[in-house]
């Protein structure tokens, strides 16, 4: 029967703990649209920014990227990628950082969602 109270005393900590998770979270999220992930290819040929809402900023392209077309659009998906993939790390990292590490897709999991 103690045990039971014992539980029910680490409940206050937790959800202190939650609240401050959840702070952070929204903290996080009003940060992401300002992130920023550069991508470059065929040796800065072609660069393309991406914002951490993963919309493209801005593609630049060098004027020998422009003579050929069919390198043009290569480069620049591979650019593109890039700057998407660096952004993604970034929103992950800061996503890690505010839940401490823990693992939010596997909890949603368990609880059947």
């Amino acid at each position: 029967m103690f045990d039971q109270f014992k539980n029910l005393a680490q409940l206050g900590p937790m959800m202190a703990k939650a609240r401050e998770m959840q702070q952070k979270m929204e903290e996080v999220k009003a940060r992401i649209p300002h992130l920023r992930g550069t991508g470059t290819a065929g040796g800065g040929m072609v660069t393309a920014t991406a914002a951490g809402t993963m919309e493209i900023l801005r593609i630049e392209f060098s004027p020998g990227a422009l003579a050929d077309p069919e390198l043009l659009a290569d480069l620049t998906r591979a650019a593109v990628n890039q700057a998407i993939r660096h952004v993604q790390s970034q929103v992950e990292a800061q996503m890690a950082d505010a839940t401490g590490g823990l693992d939010l897709g596997a909890l949603k999991g368990m609880m059947g969602g």
